[in-house]
């Protein structure tokens, strides 16, 4: 077998994109795929570089729904989908694979149901890639992702429904940092009471509106590097907006991050999310980052810019930016 091909097609991945530019549009012809998906991306400090992709989502397939996607790092392909399990109900699957034309890859595979007033969701992953060989900009994510170069992770999470106001959660970690969870969340309606009018007669209950939810959370995490209680607080408004804080203290223990969505400031079906987080005590995953997602519609389809970064575990600052394009082209049930 002749591997001159094969390593031109690594090192120069241009024509590469082509092909699978021109597989896109012709999966979208054929099987009835309901998005295209475009981006770029670039990312600085340290090994600094860009990055393109081209896929498709949402494409009906054995019954649920599959997507498929090339980069300038990687080939991806993803399947979800829904299953009536009694009594279960309806359970979520879906799995993703990843390989990187440097070489490793990522699987990961993820499953969510409900039986009664208990919700379960389990997830797993195995991977030989990092997720920086992956995507760059994973490490910057909102939520913490595991930076090492190899390994295996799984979580579980279970969340009990006591009242309509009350939910006892659960959860644990296992893999880069093994770590456990348990606490509560509760949830408030506010509102304000409106004037009485001129036609009110005397012992008339004044009316009331919703202004927004308020919510809190409490509890303790527990593992390897890490000992403290937890809690926090949102607030969301009937006009979108979202703000968020969360902190953990404990002996040698302290982190903070929080959120803010502004709903649709940029206009009708848009959407601006800002986030950072500190947590120092993280040995798997980056422990200080920041970034503002944004999106709105734009003919006929939605652009979407990330702009994020942080500082390493090996103490590094690094940044990046991703513009992305999505492109429906029909509409979407899934099954």
């Amino acid at each position: 077998m002749k591997l001159a091909p094969i390593k031109s097609a690594l090192l120069n991945p241009a024509p590469m994109m082509k092909s699978w530019t021109a597989l896109a549009f012709a999966l979208a012809a054929t099987a009835s795929a309901t998005t295209l998906d475009f981006g770029v991306s670039y990312h600085g400090g340290g090994q600094s570089g860009g990055w393109g992709r081209v896929g498709v989502s949402d494409v009906p397939a054995l019954g649920g729904r599959f997507s498929a996607g090339v980069s300038t790092r990687t080939a991806e392909v993803g399947y979800s989908r829904n299953l009536a399990l009694p009594p279960l109900g309806v359970v979520t699957a879906r799995t993703d694979a990843a390989w990187a034309w440097s070489g490793g890859g990522r699987v990961s595979a993820r499953l969510g149901g409900s039986v009664g007033p208990v919700a379960l969701n389990l997830g797993g992953n195995v991977f030989s890639a990092s997720a920086a060989q992956i995507d760059p900009l994973a490490v910057w994510n909102s939520d913490a992702t595991d930076s090492r170069e190899r390994g295996l992770n799984a979580d579980l999470s279970v969340r009990y429904r006591v009242s309509r106001t009350l939910i006892a959660v659960a959860g644990g970690e296992f893999g880069g940092q093994n770590m456990g969870t348990l606490g509560v969340e509760g949830r408030r309606e506010l509102t304000r009471t409106l004037p009485l009018d001129e036609a009110a007669q005397p012992g008339d209950e004044p009316e009331t509106e919703p202004v927004g939810t308020l919510t809190w959370r409490a509890g303790v995490r527990a593992g390897q590097n890490v000992l403290g209680v937890t809690g926090g607080v949102s607030y969301a408004t009937e006009s979108g907006l979202n703000l968020g804080i969360d902190a953990l203290v404990g002996p040698k223990t302290f982190s903070v991050t929080g959120s803010a969505d502004a709903g649709e400031l940029l206009g009708p079906g848009s959407s601006v999310r800002l986030y950072a987080a500190y947590e120092p005590w993280r040995t798997a995953s980056t422990p200080l980052r920041a970034g503002i997602a944004a999106t709105r519609p734009v003919g006929g389809g939605e652009v979407g810019l990330n702009v994020s970064g942080g500082r390493t575990l090996d103490g590094k600052t690094g940044y990046g930016a991703r513009l992305t394009y999505t492109l429906p082209l029909g509409e979407s049930t899934q099954p």
